[in-house]
């Protein structure tokens, strides 16, 4: 059988890769952007357990992904048992599907996580100063400080929040990515190995 041509120019394993790369760039750097929320995926129980979160970082070379938890979070927990992990991207407009599989590591007091905590906005560490996720509760709570609710902490406040504050990175082990199209699905696949090298080959979506 003959395969058609997708879609009437062809496109290089390196061009999807750098088009990955772009869409993670912009996922950190604009909140409005798909890839700035994606879903991330941990093991627990031999269950998966979904959620989505903010991607905070991106790194190329070696490329790893990150983002902030509160240390008492049930997914921080989760990557303690089992560091295996998944991403989920998905950009509608240009109907780009990635997903990623890595190695979480969880950041506590290391340069990153001094980075990621004098970077975070005063707004955003009050998550931090609040009660860990996934409390019971016996009524709907922001699980914020009564006096935190309404305002911004001041930054000696905020410092309560410190030791809350996890930064989960993870490497980028595999990616598979699907562009989809009515003239047919493009994927592809991408796996680093154990020395650095990278092995590219199609897949049928």
């Amino acid at each position: 059988m003959t395969e058609t041509n997708l879609w009437d120019k062809p496109v290089s394993h390196g061009e999807i890769l750098k088009r990955v790369w772009k869409h993670l760039d912009l996922g950190v750097l604009d909140r409005d952007h798909p890839f700035h929320t994606p879903v991330f995926g941990t093991v627990a129980y031999g269950a998966p357990r979904m959620r989505m979160i903010v991607l905070r970082r991106f790194w190329r070379r070696p490329a790893r992904l990150a983002f902030h938890a509160h240390a008492g979070s049930p997914k921080v927990a989760e990557i303690r048992a089992n560091p295996a992990v998944s991403w989920l991207f998905y950009h509608p407009r240009e109907r780009f599907q990635v997903r990623i599989t890595g190695v979480a590591t969880l950041h506590t007091d290391d340069e990153l996580h001094a980075e990621q905590w004098q970077a975070t906005e005063l707004f955003s560490r009050r998550c931090y100063v609040g009660e860990a996720p996934s409390r019971p509760s016996d009524k709907p709570t922001s699980g914020l400080p009564g006096d935190l609710v309404d305002r911004r902490p001041t930054r000696e406040e905020s410092e309560a929040g410190r030791a809350n504050f996890v930064v989960v990175s993870s490497t980028i082990d595999e990616i598979d990515c699907v562009e989809l199209n009515v003239k047919g699905h493009r994927r592809s696949h991408f796996a680093w190995k154990a020395k650095g090298e990278l092995e590219m080959r199609w897949l049928t979506p």
